[in-house]
């Protein structure tokens, strides 16, 4: 099940001035701290694009470019769960990625466009995406803009620490009867769990994993670990090997309670295989498989009944090497659900 915390801030926190299509009943203040838990079975409310299956998500919008419908409206628009990527390949210049979830209001919109994404740290724009045009309202996996590499998101990628929150997005486009804009992460100035935006870094890959999953089972006499992790690629971009070796970035909220202290690790011993599917996009399906639990619990707890003073579940990104036929790549998978049983 999905459920949302709302918690009144001492401090303001402005929301990013749209409409929250996961509102709960009461409306709750505009100003709150959002919190959501996630499983693999849920599908995002009033998202239509969602999977019910992170194996199996669309990466993004298909959708063939169209002509928006001139009006006189201008919506700030609902925006969350972003992903910045940076993309390197042998041979080729740095690129980056921006995908997320842009919901918009109004009735009609039935083709809207991103025109540009400035990116920002500390308030300040340091990078100008230019917009991927059509993209699906409310799709959190839309491709939203894309733009050549820049030295603020090369230094996160040469190592682990901030890798969740630290960018803003103010992204501006049109629709069907106007225009829109929404100020987003960082620029939006409130906090959000999952987090706001995730910094993912990747090698000799075509395009980011879909949303990975993960699951520990443990009892008396065995225990286990499972990863499931997709990577869509274009002709010639297939993944062939995994290596034994996971490394696992985490990321905690510190609503609830202070956060785990827990830091990225190595976690070793796991045995994998990939395959191809072409549904619903081309891509390579990722199974590893640990005979050990080796996801401590504070990264994938057990079950428990979400009260207002509730911890949000942890998430985390896993770092996978091995060879393609681009060459030896290495990419990072988002997991914002890991399960542990009994």
């Amino acid at each position: 099940m999905r459920f949302l915390f709302t918690a009144m801030l001492a401090l303001a926190l402005p929301a990013c001035g749209g409409t929250d299509p996961r509102a709960t009943d009461d409306g709750g203040p505009a100003d709150s701290l959002v919190v959501e838990e996630t499983s693999e079975s849920d599908a995002v409310v009033g998202d239509t694009n969602a999977s019910t299956d992170a194996r199996v998500d669309a990466p993004g919008d298909t959708s063939a470019p169209c002509v928006p419908k001139t009006g006189t409206a201008n919506e700030k628009a609902y925006c969350d769960l972003f992903e910045l990527a940076s993309f390197t390949m042998d041979g080729a210049a740095p690129r980056v990625e921006l995908r997320g979830r842009v919901s918009l209001s109004a009735k009609d919109t039935a083709c809207a466009i991103v025109d540009k994404v400035e990116v920002q740290t500390g308030g300040a724009t340091i990078a100008t995406l230019a917009g991927a045009w059509t993209f699906t309202s409310g799709n959190e996996h839309a491709l939203l803009a894309s733009g050549a590499g820049f030295e603020a998101l090369t230094t996160r990628c040469t190592g682990d620490t901030n890798r969740f929150g630290g960018f803003g997005f103010v992204v501006t486009g049109r629709m069907d009867g106007g225009t829109f804009s929404a100020k987003c992460a960082d620029a939006e100035g409130g906090s959000r769990w999952p987090p706001a935006v995730r910094v993912t870094c990747h090698h000799n890959v075509d395009a980011s994993p879909f949303s990975g999953s993960a699951t520990v089972t443990t009892s008396s006499t065995f225990s286990s670990s499972t990863l499931y992790i997709s990577v869509p690629h274009g002709p010639g971009g297939a993944l062939k090997t995994v290596a034994g070796t996971v490394h696992v970035i985490p990321g905690f909220s510190s609503f609830g309670g202070p956060p785990s202290t827990l830091t990225p690790f190595d976690s070793t011993g796991w045995e994998g295989s990939i395959s191809e599917s072409a549904t619903p996009t081309t891509y390579s399906s990722i199974s590893l498989m640990n005979t050990k639990s080796t996801f401590p619990s504070e990264l994938c707890p057990p079950p428990s009944t979400p009260g207002p003073t509730s911890s949000p579940p942890p998430v985390f990104l896993t770092r996978i090497t091995g060879t393609g036929e681009h060459g030896a790549y290495r990419t990072e998978a988002y997991v914002n659900n890991c399960t542990r049983m009994p």
